[in-house]
Order: C-alpha cells, then structure tokens, then sequence
C-alpha cells in the first residue's frame, strides 16, 4: 500500500510526529505507523502495525522511568549509559526514554524504541 492508500483507507492521521505518522485499525486494533517521507535519505517510507494500547491516564501517557526501566529489564535489557540499553546477545536500544512507551493499565508497552543489532552494523 501507499501513503495515499492509508489515507483514504483511515483517514488523517491521529498522531503526526516528526519521525512517524499514525492511524488506529479500529477493526484489528492496531496502530498503523508510516516513518515520514523524507526521513530516509531516498524517500522510502516504511509501515509497520502493532498491537494498540489505550493509556491508562490519557493526560499522561508514558511511565515514569523507573516503569521504563522495569520494562526494559523484562525484554532482557541492562543499560549501558544514561539513554541506551543492550541485551547479552549484543542488541542495543538506542535512546530510551518514556516517551517511547504507553503505561496502559495491563502494563508498560514499547511503542517507538529503535532497536540495533551491531553485528548487522559491520
């Protein structure tokens, strides 16, 4: 599909950031997400779907960091400095931060943390 395919299918977009553009799939409940034309040097967009979450308390949506980290942990992840976080198996996760994540009321949930494999980086 094209961008201007999931705009006639959703509409406009419920979330426009500077990285990602975002639609509910009320039906699937998912959140269709398109990294912004022009964020790659050639102009691909990329999308992707996952699982929606509504956050618990709508006026503030993210964990504390604290709530972060717990999740973080719970994926395998130790951190390395103030904002990444590295698994035993060498995958990194580059600038963390709360904003990252919804705090729903079944739990914590990752919704944008940029995950590298530095094997796939040489």
């Amino acid at each position: 599909m094209t961008l201007d395919d999931y705009l006639a299918q959703y509409g406009e977009p419920l979330y426009i950031g500077s990285k990602h553009l975002i639609w509910k799939d009320t039906q699937r409940n998912r959140a269709i997400k398109a990294t912004r034309p022009g964020y790659f040097p050639d102009g691909t967009i990329i999308f992707t779907s996952q699982p929606w979450h509504e956050p618990a308390d709508p006026s503030s949506p993210h964990p504390s960091v604290t709530e972060m980290g717990d999740c973080m942990r719970a994926f395998g992840f130790r951190q390395a400095n103030l904002n990444d976080w590295q698994r035993l198996d060498g995958l990194i996760a580059k600038d963390v931060k709360p904003s990252d994540f919804i705090k729903a009321n079944d739990g914590v949930f990752p919704i944008d943390v940029c995950l590298q494999n530095p094997e796939s980086q040489s």
